[in-house]
């Protein structure tokens, strides 16, 4: 099957952020986006990825190919590609004339660098890869066994084309560090200016001439610049971008929205968050969460959707399945509604599995108490998530259960993983495709060995589901997969969804142009224009 051509698309509709105030009149060029968001991770992605470095870098680096918001994909550095009729084998034709910012050229040789980094130092993120091979202007990806989501993966800002160059000249460290003269992609901006802890500086490439065949636009970027300043508190987020200091803030608590929805100098852009919702994973290796009873009574013993309600003020809507409505053709809207709260039967649960109230209410059993020690990452935390753990707190104590919730840096919080320290862990994943099941459930992904199967989930039968949804190339058969993979992940409790969230940004009324990437997080600035 052969797949290409560019089509110039007048706008891509499906990424524009929902609310704004879009193209009122031409796009109009000049001028510095100044945006108040958080800082990235490393600013060479390969080297250490967070939705945070994604957001930030994400116009530093091209990639392959693009994803839509619908699920289509669309040339960018390959022109075109091929795939073999047994899905092992992907041919990319790489375009002509692309050139890093650091003047070398992006030709099928780089290319096949960074898929050959990838597969050597991030086990090409699970993917099966056999082999890479540039030949002329093709770049040649053999997989060992079928794998359906690699356009989806090849689409994703982590991994966004790096020089070679780059690669030889500097260090890991120097290259996560950046600066002008060591970050070097070939995106529409490039590095100008680095301040840790404090702000990048991105300035327009004037020769940028290879946009993606989705994007609104050919040519350079509208902007002269893009000023990222890292500010981490919500409250100082907010206000720079109502007090004009910041035209664009990302990651909007649920609190602000009633004020700068009725801030006419404001607009509020969102998007639902694509993936798995904020949940619990739930630690089966070891008691008390081993007993599906126990599991069971945590996912009817607190008031979720009251909770979701009130702390996240119509932001959210309580979660039932392992996959949100952001990603529609996998959703199962069926599932909704599934439990509800009742106390008296997780208690009942509670009773059955042996665990006693004991003189100050929390329950006993065999002289250990039932107590829940829940585990998150500082940039995986946020306000409402705060709030909301204190409800939860209030919730699981009235039925007997003694609830802690520890937010760490993340060497602390890998070592707790690795040590097996836990029995919660509570966050989000973001992605365009439900294959993020098969990282966070299949029996082998464990967080000592490769990915985020913190609930230490060892089920045949869903290891079977998600391997069918892994291999098959056929979307209605991958659909159907990843129902009876999340219809598993319900019946045996393994998780514990709560809210499918929304993104949300807030930018000033002149800001035209916003989109989502298909992950959730904001796209390009590409096209992003500033009304005079």
């Amino acid at each position: 099957m052969r797949l290409g051509t560019r089509t110039t698309l007048l706008l891509a509709t499906a990424l524009v952020a929902a609310g704004s105030a879009q193209a009122q009149d031409a796009p109009s060029a000049g001028g510095i986006l100044r945006v108040a968001t958080f800082e990235p991770l490393c600013l060479d992605l390969n080297e250490g990825s967070s939705r945070n470095s994604q957001t930030a870098m994400q116009d530093v680096y091209d990639r392959l190919i693009s994803k839509n918001l619908d699920g289509t994909f669309h040339p960018w550095i390959a022109s075109a590609w091929e795939i073999s009729e047994d899905g092992l084998t992907y041919t990319f034709t790489i375009r002509d004339g692309v050139i890093f910012h650091d003047a070398t050229p992006l030709d099928a040789e780089a290319v096949r660098v960074n898929l050959q980094r990838w597969v050597d130092d991030k086990n090409a993120g699970g993917v099966p890869v056999a082999s890479v091979a540039a030949d002329g202007a093709t770049v040649t990806l053999t997989l060992s066994e079928p794998y359906s989501p690699l356009l989806h993966d090849l689409s994703e800002p982590q991994l966004g084309l790096v020089s070679p160059t780059s690669m030889t000249e500097f260090s890991k460290e120097a290259r996560c560090e950046g600066g002008p003269g060591v970050t070097a992609g070939s995106g529409p901006f490039r590095v100008a200016a680095r301040a840790v802890g404090q702000s990048l500086t991105l300035e327009r490439n004037p020769d940028y001439n290879w946009a993606p065949a989705d994007a609104a636009h050919e040519g350079p970027a509208y902007l002269d610049g893009v000023e990222l300043r890292f500010l981490a508190e919500d409250a100082v987020r907010v206000g720079a971008v109502e007090s004009g200091q910041a035209d664009i803030a990302t990651v909007i608590p649920a609190i602000a929205v009633p004020a700068i929805e009725a801030n006419s100098a404001l607009q509020l852009l969102r998007t639902e968050q694509p993936g798995i919702p904020w949940s619990f994973w739930l630690n089966q290796s070891k008691a008390p969460l081993d007993d599906q009873r126990v599991r069971e009574a945590l996912r009817i013993g607190v008031d979720f959707p009251g909770l979701v309600q009130a702390v996240f003020l119509g932001t959210a809507t309580p979660a039932y399945g392992a996959i949100t409505p952001g990603i529609p053709w996998a959703y199962v809207p069926e599932f909704e509604g599934a439990w509800s709260f009742d106390a008296a039967a997780a208690q009942a649960l509670l009773d059955e599995a042996g665990w006693v109230p004991g003189a100050d209410g929390i329950r006993v059993k065999d002289g250990v108490r039932l107590a829940l020690r829940d585990v998150s990452a500082v940039n995986w935390n946020n306000q409402q998530r705060e709030l909301f753990a204190q409800g939860i707190q209030a919730g699981l104590q009235a039925i007997g259960v003694e609830y802690t919730r520890d937010v760490l840096d993340f060497a602390s919080v890998d070592q707790i993983f690795n040590n097996n320290e836990y029995d919660i862990v509570d966050t989000s994943q973001a992605a365009g495709d439900p294959n993020l099941l098969f990282g966070a459930f299949f029996s082998t992904q464990t967080w000592a060995v490769s990915n985020t199967n913190w609930g230490f989930v060892n089920d045949p039968a869903l290891d079977a589901a998600l391997e069918t949804g892994l291999h098959s190339a056929d979307q209605d058969a991958r659909a159907a997969a990843y129902r009876e993979a999340q219809q598993i992940i319900n019946d045996n409790a393994y998780l514990l969804p709560i809210a499918n969230n929304q993104v949300l940004v807030a930018a000033r009324s002149s800001v035209n142009g916003v989109i989502f990437h298909n992950s959730g997080q904001i796209g390009s600035y590409h096209g992003t224009w500033l009304a005079p």
